[in-house]
């Protein structure tokens, strides 16, 4: 290649050019979907290298549409994570624990009424009620916390990137 690409630049494996107007019209198909594109080609081994603003699939497309064999070698580009996402991540992942605990617990706490000999002995049954919304409340209560810790490390981990 001319030169070397930046990290993070699409490079195009490419087929079918055969004369120097193919390798223009590539060219040409990837500055009408972005003028700001910086292009880096190597036509000896097929390859393009595009540091652009546009998704590598739409540079891909835009080549094939081109009539051309195009496929993306290297520049999918991943998403980065922000603060603000981080804070929303953290919350989503609180309710969602929230929501499984307190199904978890609920769950737990109807077991324990059906399956404790001491809960299905007359006159026993109110206590074992009361049990399984306590049961709800409390594993409720321990996975909002847990989900938020979990949503954190997953929002740290996407800044990192």
């Amino acid at each position: 290649m001319t030169m070397q690409p930046p990290p993070g630049a699409v490079i195009l494996g490419l087929s079918g050019l055969n004369v120097p107007a193919d390798q223009a019209a590539v060219q040409d198909a990837i500055r009408r979907l972005d003028p700001a594109a910086q292009v880096w080609t190597d036509w000896a081994g097929g390859r393009i290298a595009i540091a652009s603003a546009a998704p590598a699939r739409a540079l891909r497309d835009a080549v094939q549409a081109m009539g051309y064999q195009a496929q993306i070698l290297a520049g999918h580009p991943r998403a980065k994570g922000t603060v603000a996402g981080m804070f929303g991540r953290m919350l989503l992942y609180a309710v969602i624990f929230c929501a499984i605990g307190l199904v978890g617990g609920v769950l737990l706490g109807l077991a324990n009424s059906l399956l404790n000999p001491d809960c299905t002995r007359p006159g026993s049954s109110g206590n074992c009620a009361i049990g399984v919304g306590i049961f709800g409340l409390l594993f409720g209560a321990i996975g909002f916390p847990a989900g938020a810790v979990v949503g954190l490390i997953h929002g740290l981990v996407r800044l990192g990137r």
